[in-house]
């Protein structure tokens, strides 16, 4: 039986996508040393899987499905810049996810938990959306990169309508990962 890399996660809309491009074409001029993530493959992680045997993926479905089934579609606003895990230490570049109604957190605790019962490892770390920008390689150019991104810190990207979940598999090709969805969830 073959392995498959694999992760749950919130797609982007169009406008999304090409608000953030815009913003990597912005930071891309700067002399820093970030690996940027292709815009089209940018999304809201709720469970990264892993590499999952393919007969696994009907029960990883079911649990996603008995989750996803008490929902019912609402909008998040994409806005903010920052660094993780500091400015001072930035390694990851991204843009926040701001969900006043605080279902996207209860949806992805949901989901962690009903994985958990499959045999997943819990995440151990409090679960923040954010979209990947970039992830940053070394120090060169931190300080421009820091400077442009406290400049724009509150920049409105716009609103996504998180509307369903997908079960992604994530191929690892020199180029970058091709995500391709396995399964969707309508919320």
């Amino acid at each position: 039986m073959s392995k498959i890399r694999s992760f749950v996660a919130i797609p982007l809309n169009a406008d999304i996508i090409s608000c953030i491009e815009e913003m990597q074409k912005e930071l891309r001029s700067l002399p820093a040393d970030v690996k940027w993530v292709r815009p089209q493959s940018i999304h809201l992680t709720l469970k990264f899987l892993g590499n999952i045997e393919e007969s696994e993926i009907g029960n990883i479905a079911q649990k996603i499905q008995h989750v996803t089934n008490g929902y019912k579609s609402w909008s998040m606003l994409v806005k903010n810049l920052g660094t993780f895990p500091s400015p001072r230490n930035p390694r990851v570049v991204w843009v926040g996810m701001e969900d006043k109604s605080g279902q996207i957190i209860t949806l992805q605790n949901q989901i962690e938990q009903e994985l958990v019962k499959l045999g997943f490892e819990k995440e151990r770390r409090k679960f923040s959306p954010h979209l990947t920008l970039g992830r940053v390689r070394s120090p060169k150019g931190k300080k421009y990169l820091l400077q442009h991104l406290t400049e724009k810190k509150e920049k409105v990207f716009g609103e996504i309508l998180v509307d369903r979940v997908v079960l992604f598999r994530s191929d690892l090709k020199p180029t970058g990962a091709i995500y391709t969805a396995l399964k969707e969830f309508t919320i």
